[in-house]
């Protein structure tokens, strides 16, 4: 008995050591991989901190990598009454990229059997300038008719009353405006997003914004994300204000614009934490079925001017239009602008790479942020995520 006890005590000695060893092992491997992230947050800290300070407006950037937050920070103000900072958990205003979710809640449809991609708009409104055109027209912006949306906000610039999505449709109603003949050229339209939006609505039953909710949103785990509402953003968690330069280059709200609650086209609010979670349940394809979300990068109108054309990183690249998506061979990418708001997501599809950028500003662009925050992160992972991630 002393012999065995001697040895089980042997054997825990043992274990106790090899324990200790694996520990520090995994504690320096874990001390390596917050460094490396540390690097890469420093770098994205010098940059953002240059342009925005506790006295601006600002902007959020997530990173992410193999469904991994790498980063995820807010810089600037949400608020410059308020001086509330943006954080991870700031709804900013999203731009175009909502258009996003509205391909995503046509695809539902489809599964649904309510409708068909090929079915002519004419089906759902029947007025003279919607014969012959698609909703998939409508999607890649290949419709050719006038764009209602841009029409309406130039004439509503001095208006105190908000434009509705209706309006757009009675605009089209009332104007058979054709630019070019259906599917032979591209030109970007919001009005045929917003369009889509009512489309959704008759197919569905319900209001389009709340399909999108049940069926994109939740889904997605998108709780917190919001569609404005009678342009009221105290229903809208931590709100971030939307500002830009006046002639005294000082920074003013600019709250309340005439086009706010139009949607389909845009009008949506998301934080960072949100869109990771949905980009997370996007490249696991658990929103729309496998069959659906083949169709999400699938190009239908080739070689168009890109939203971002002057970007760098586009460079003598071949681009199309996909679901709401520009697509390149390795990326796809969204863009949003909109007054006080510019935002940009790069979505690569030949590494799990994702970077999503947020302002409450119209200097974000300007200031080339997209193209300098890129070439950080890419470097970065050229040099450092074969050994981050083995």
């Amino acid at each position: 008995m002393a012999a065995i006890k001697a040895n089980y005590m042997r054997i825990l000695c043992i274990l106790f050591v090899l324990s200790l060893f694996s520990c520090k092992n995994e504690n320096k491997e874990n001390d390596t991989k917050k460094s490396e992230f540390t690097d890469l947050q420093i770098k994205l800290d010098s940059l953002y901190n240059s342009y925005f300070d506790k006295n601006s407006p600002g902007a959020a950037i997530l990173v992410l990598y193999d469904n991994k937050k790498v980063v995820n920070k807010g810089y600037g103000l949400r608020n410059l009454e308020t001086k509330e900072p943006i954080t991870p958990s700031t709804n900013l205003r999203s731009g175009s990229m909502a258009k996003q979710f509205t391909c995503l809640g046509l695809l539902k449809l489809m599964e649904e059997g309510k409708l068909s991609l090929t079915d002519t708009i004419y089906q759902y409104y029947p007025y003279p300038i919607f014969k012959n055109v698609t909703i998939e027209q409508f999607i890649s912006h290949t419709s050719g008719i006038e764009d209602a949306d841009w029409i309406i906000e130039n004439s509503t610039k001095n208006s105190s009353e908000y434009v509705r999505n209706e309006d757009l449709i009675e605009w089209y109603a009332n104007n058979n405006v054709i630019r070019f003949a259906p599917g032979t050229a591209f030109e970007y339209n919001n009005g045929t997003y917003v369009t889509l939006a009512q489309i959704i609505e008759k197919v569905s039953g319900m209001r389009y914004e709340d399909y999108i909710k049940k069926h994109v949103f939740e889904k997605a785990g998108m709780s917190r994300t919001q569609f404005i509402d009678d342009a009221d953003s105290s229903k809208i968690p931590e709100y971030a204000y939307r500002y830009q330069r006046d002639s005294l280059g000082q920074w003013q709200s600019v709250e309340g614009h005439p086009m706010d609650e139009v949607t389909g086209a845009g009008g949506v609010y998301f934080s960072l934490d949100d869109y990771a979670r949905y980009i997370v349940n996007h490249r696991n394809k658990t929103i729309v079925k496998s069959e659906s979300n083949e169709l999400i990068f699938k190009p239908i109108s080739m070689n168009i001017e890109l939203h971002s054309e002057d970007l760098k990183i586009l460079k003598g690249t071949e681009s199309s239009y996909a679901m709401g998506w520009e697509i390149t061979d390795s990326m796809a990418l969204s863009a949003g602008l909109w007054f006080g708001t510019q935002s940009f997501v790069i979505y690569e599809r030949k590494r799990p790479l994702t970077i999503v950028m947020l302002a409450n500003n119209d200097d974000f662009f300007k200031n080339r942020l997209v193209d300098k925050t890129y070439s950080i992160v890419n470097d970065y992972f050229n040099k450092a995520a074969k050994n981050v991630y083995k």
